[in-house]
């Protein structure tokens, strides 16, 4: 079982190359990793979400569905720093950036897998001079991220059929309670990996040394454009950062 994040759209983003994409996106995330304000890091957020959502076509709704599984973790990282940095208040304050940040690579990741089509994808990491066994994996592994989390609340309501009680009891008690959920999400995993790997041998997968590509992808006008816009935002926020200071705490 395999759920597809692709969203079929008629947008500036849906085509591009996957190239500019994927090049954009690891610009973005090493962009995001720079900065640590929270004020910068919402400014961030912010212009990331406006971008799906015209840029894209990607609703507010469907980006929801993306950003819902790490709530918690964002929920979490918010709520440990106070713990960690005195006052409180700045740790707070602290927290609430790395939490932005989370979200941030989370969209900036996941926007990657909404707007491009999986051979579309294994094509750009190839044209990157990747080889395709690692493309091929990447993709599947990110493919995965929503089969997972699928497979997972399926397991929970099962097991919650059943009488299982995983959001009652101290800590320990849930953490234990858990495991009817691990195991079977474990064996399901692997299940599904051994399934992939017979479906690959299946197709001769590995047999030929030169591939053919029913598809072929080519950078265009816009393409350009839209690289070197993404180059030029990428300028500016490496200067903030280091000429101007702008948008980084000192936590220590």
């Amino acid at each position: 079982m395999m759920y597809n994040l692709y969203i079929e759209r008629d947008s500036l983003m849906h085509r591009l190359d996957p190239r500019v994409k994927i090049f954009s996106s690891l610009l973005g995330i090493v962009a995001v990793v720079l900065f640590n304000s929270p004020s910068a890091l919402l400014v961030i957020f912010l212009s990331l979400v406006i971008s799906l959502r015209f840029l894209a076509k990607i609703t507010l709704n469907e980006q929801w569905k993306v950003l819902k599984p790490l709530t918690p973790l964002m929920v979490i990282t918010m709520v440990i720093w106070p713990f960690i940095l005195k006052p409180p208040l700045f740790g707070l304050f602290v927290g609430l950036g790395y939490a932005l940040r989370l979200g941030s690579l989370a969209l900036i990741t996941f926007s990657l897998l909404l707007t491009t089509k999986q051979r579309d994808l294994i094509l750009g990491f190839i044209k990157l001079k990747m080889p395709y066994e690692i493309g091929l994996t990447l993709t599947i592994a990110l493919r995965y991220i929503p089969t997972l989390y699928a497979l997972t609340l399926t397991i929970m309501d099962a097991q919650k059929s059943r009488g299982l009680e995983l959001e009652k009891g101290s800590f320990l008690k849930r953490a234990k309670n858990t495991v009817p959920v691990l195991v079977p999400l474990i064996i399901s995993s692997i299940k599904t990996a051994h399934e992939l790997s017979i479906a690959l041998e299946s197709r001769a997968f590995g047999a030929g040394k030169k591939r053919t590509f029913l598809y072929e992808i080519r950078m265009g006008k816009k393409d350009y454009i839209a690289l070197l816009l993404v180059l030029l935002l990428f300028a500016v926020a490496v200067i903030f950062r280091y000429k101007f200071g702008i948008g980084y705490i000192k936590i220590y």
